[in-house]
């Protein structure tokens, strides 16, 4: 949710930290700070209303007696307690300044921790939560303790899932850093005479590509010679840097304008690297060995749960119908915030997949945890490594669709729904559920998708001119599905509503005159997925009841209909393709109908207000 960055070395440390919240700032942007060791017993603290403000504050350094600092923490926000102000930016410090504390996660008892130290005579200067961790820390440190002691004594007192970052001026050169629960984590670079520590692998490899990802109730002390772990206790524990395969080169825009544009672009590539290695197209099969059930485990399941959040759970939605219709489970699509919640009937027979892009979604995390204490099976489906929720399943199935800058997932949904289509013809063949020439048709059908994804974006110059002539001085929008379409539907209004701001609804067509169709003016256009196939005809009848009510529809149709062009006010064409990778090729012109939409509104795609790429608090 929000972004930390902590360096401790013998390099300027303002220019790493500053340089790392670029990077991070897709994480939140409400406002930016940074705080660095200066040798004068205090932390000097810089806090502004962004990135750039923040840069222009600490331009050339922040510096004492002509020596650069070189140990500093730094946060972007994204704003959970309190408004957008300078005094909720972080870092928060204790009333003597000699503690600085970076933040991210919800503090649930902070009111009660908070009226314990004001009773005993600390001063708030913010209304966060999160400036009770560097009263709570300097306390500690009051009583003789040392910082590392000290973060695991506030660490102990606080009730939620966190991660916390602080530096204190009684240790120069030290850092340390706590994770706390499914909050988002905390990744360690490991470097040659410096160390970092970050909330996202990306904004450490500039500088290391040797990492650690810290792991619920771990605590790491980072120094410019060392790093060392320990638990909640103080026990120390032994881990072990790897080498990580991200790039940072990967997140640059190159000839794109936005990261958005060049995201979508890349989803031809990003459909075929979750291929690679996994599917067999010469002789029509699927091969997951990260998937560590046997047949007979397999064919014992009698439920299968799809869980995520946002994007995700449409992903689900899709996998779910999939799964089921190729091995004959039952099979559903949970929310995870609300499966968390209620009474569920789980055991050892029930899958339960999750999918989770960053791997590290709190509430995805905390369904996965009432599905580990009912005994259930677990798979993941994950982009990030050596993440919280990989660390949870059984077994993780990555996404491999590289680095996703812009807020709004594009290319890392098309991968969710092109892996849960692998995994949905590997349960089915596994099960005997499909015949070897049903599972061949299958496996040929997935290697056109790169292809017919390729030419859905070359041809998305009728996105831009729809975008600018009929959607962006539009307040609401309908968008209407069936069948695996639905959850397209849905996705597509959702990208709409998270970059152009208009007010949009993702609707199974039928359901439509069940009420939504009261909505339906001249003033509200209707987005309609009628590919030809086993519904198309039932679509055709829904578009009907919208222009018999002054609707104005926007089709998107299979290439050749000839139907669309007399009955739709404009129409977006798809290629002939398969019933279960036509609704992957849906996704990119309401991708582009979204992102042009934005940009006609002048606003930034990348940036979504009130937004942030990995949702890490409840």
């Amino acid at each position: 949710m929000c972004g930390i960055i902590a360096y401790t070395g013998a390099e300027p440390a303002t220019p790493i930290l500053v340089s790392g919240l670029r990077t991070l700032e897709y994480r939140g942007y409400d406002s930016a700070g940074i705080g660095v060791q200066n040798g004068s017993c205090r932390i000097t603290v810089t806090r502004a209303l962004g990135v750039d403000q923040l840069a222009e504050a600490v331009a050339g350094g922040t510096s004492n007696d002509g020596v650069e600092p070189t140990v500093g923490i730094a946060h972007t926000r994204w704003a959970t307690h309190g408004g957008v102000t300078i005094s909720n930016a972080h870092p928060h410090t204790s009333a003597d300044g000699r503690v600085a504390v970076v933040h991210n996660g919800i503090v649930e008892n902070y009111l009660d921790l908070r009226v314990e130290l004001s009773d005993a005579g600390y001063r708030f200067g913010s209304e966060t939560d999160s400036e009770v961790i560097a009263h709570l820390i300097a306390r500690c440190l009051k009583s003789g303790e040392s910082l590392a002691s000290a973060v695991r004594g506030a660490a102990g007192r606080i009730r939620g899932a966190s991660s916390f970052v602080a530096t204190s001026a009684d240790e120069p050169g030290v850092i340390v850093g706590v994770r706390l629960g499914n909050a988002g984590g905390i990744v360690v670079g490991i470097g040659d005479g410096f160390h970092l520590l970050a909330s996202d692998v990306l904004a450490i490899l500039p500088h290391t590509d040797r990492v650690i990802y810290l792991r619920s109730g771990e605590v790491v002390t980072i120094s410019s010679a060392a790093a060392g772990f320990t638990d909640l206790n103080g026990a120390t524990l032994e881990r072990r840097p790897f080498k990580t395969g991200r790039s940072f080169e990967a997140a640059a825009k190159g000839e794109h304008p936005h990261f958005m544009a060049k995201e979508i672009a890349e989803q031809p590539e990003a459909a075929s690297s979750a291929m690679r290695r996994r599917v067999d197209f010469e002789n029509g099969t699927v091969d997951l060995p990260e998937v560590p059930y046997s047949d007979d485990e397999i064919r014992s399941f009698d439920r299968i749960i799809v869980t995520g959040m946002g994007t995700s759970l449409h992903a689900g939605m899709y996998g779910a119908q999939m799964i089921e219709a190729l091995t004959g489970i039952p099979t559903q699509a949970e929310n995870a915030s609300e499966f968390r919640y209620r009474s569920t009937s789980l055991n050892d027979r029930t899958l339960v997949i999750s999918v989770t892009q960053s791997g590290e979604t709190v509430d995805t995390l905390a369904a996965m945890e009432s599905a580990s204490a009912a005994g259930a099976k677990q798979i993941a489906l994950v982009e990030a490594e050596d993440t919280q929720a990989t660390l949870m399943a059984d077994g993780t199935l990555y996404l491999r669709a590289g680095q996703e800058i812009g807020v709004a997932s594009t290319k890392t949904m098309i991968c969710s729904l092109t892996v849960l289509y692998q995994l949905a013809v590997y349960l089915g063949i596994r099960r005997g559920a499909l015949s070897p020439d049903r599972a061949r048709e299958l496996v040929s059908d997935l290697s056109r998708l790169p292809g017919l994804i390729a030419e859905m974006i070359d041809d998305g110059g009728d996105c831009r001119r729809l975008a600018v002539e009929r959607l962006k001085d539009r307040r609401h929008l309908l968008y209407l599905g069936r069948g695996a379409l639905q959850p397209m539907a849905m996705e597509g209004a959702l990208k709409m509503k998270e970059i152009a701001y208009i007010h949009a609804e993702g609707y199974a067509a039928g359901e439509m005159k069940h009420g939504a169709i009261a909505l339906i003016s001249e003033d509200m256009p209707t987005i309609a997925l009628v590919p030809q196939g086993a519904l198309y005809d039932k679509m055709v009848g829904n578009i009907n009841e919208v222009k018999a009510r002054g609707g104005e529809v926007i089709a998107l149709a299979t290439r050749g209909d000839e139907v669309m062009p007399g009955l739709a006010d404009e129409v977006l064409w798809l290629p002939e393709a398969p019933e279960w990778i036509v609704p992957l090729l849906s996704l990119v012109p309401m991708q582009q109908l979204a992102y042009h939409t934005s940009v006609a509104l002048g606003l930034d795609p990348d940036k979504p207000r009130n937004l942030a790429k990995s949702v890490t608090v409840e």
